[in-house]
């Protein structure tokens, strides 16, 4: 089950864009990677916990295949399989006769919206708060910082902690870190890199988390390409 908003138990997680949100962000709430890329980022989060372990979605050559219109009553997640459903298809069309979604126009699809959907989820769940600042010119600046101030370090202790070998691994983490390595966010690991090949690390968890969710792996590997793609553009 995909639990999206309020203080969970100590036994269940926040979905994985959730994650990578906090972790993608400082204290202050200000965004630690270019906007679009972070928004390609959390288009994949929410298609890896679709793939996994709900099995809402599969990928098969390629292609993104939704597998049920059962909702997951996780607002942002939902609002995901509604966009997969409508995406190309004609008015009264039967499902046979939608043409085929890939996998990276689904994740373009996605990122149109995924970084203000999460962040508005967020809000609502009262998992950050808004604040205002004013610029020197007078522009004002809205961030989104934790309303618990030790959210982000918990999510950047279970990652350092599966990287490293002291706690055996899961899906979500080894996506986790294949995601910041998308977004080249190694440096908010603090590991000491003279005692850690991290690269190769993270590496091994996308490697991982392929076997046991080859949809996973797709979404990854796809989400990582577009990033790529997202900072050419910006930064040219």
């Amino acid at each position: 089950m995909i639990h999206a908003f309020g203080d969970p138990p100590p036994t269940v997680r926040q979905p994985l864009r959730v994650e990578l949100y906090f972790l993608a962000h400082n204290d202050a709430g200000e965004p630690l990677a270019h906007q679009r890329a972070l928004s390609v980022a959390l288009a994949g989060a929410v298609l890896a916990d679709l793939a996994a372990p709900t099995a809402h979605v599969q990928v098969v050559y390629g292609q993104l295949l939704v597998r049920t219109r059962q909702l997951t009553g996780d607002p942002v997640a939902d609002w995901a399989l509604r966009v997969l459903h409508a995406h190309r298809t004609p008015p009264f069309a039967h499902d046979a006769d939608r043409p085929p979604l890939m996998l990276r126009d689904a994740l373009r699809q996605l990122a149109v919206a995924a970084y203000e959907r999460t962040r508005d989820g967020l809000l609502a769940g009262d998992l950050v708060r808004e604040a205002v600042r004013r610029r020197l010119v007078g522009t004002k600046v809205r961030t989104y910082p934790p309303t618990d101030d030790r959210v982000i370090p918990r999510v950047r202790g279970r990652l350092r902690s599966v990287l490293t070998g002291f706690t055996d691994p899961d899906w979500q983490t080894d996506a986790l870190g294949g995601l910041v390595r998308a977004l080249d966010l190694v440096s908010e690991l603090y590991l000491d890199e003279s005692d850690h090949d991290i690269p190769a690390l993270l590496t091994g968890m996308v490697h991982r988390v392929g076997q046991q969710y080859p949809a996973v792996r797709e979404v990854l590997d796809a989400t990582d390409e577009l990033v790529a793609e997202a900072a050419i553009s910006v930064y040219g």
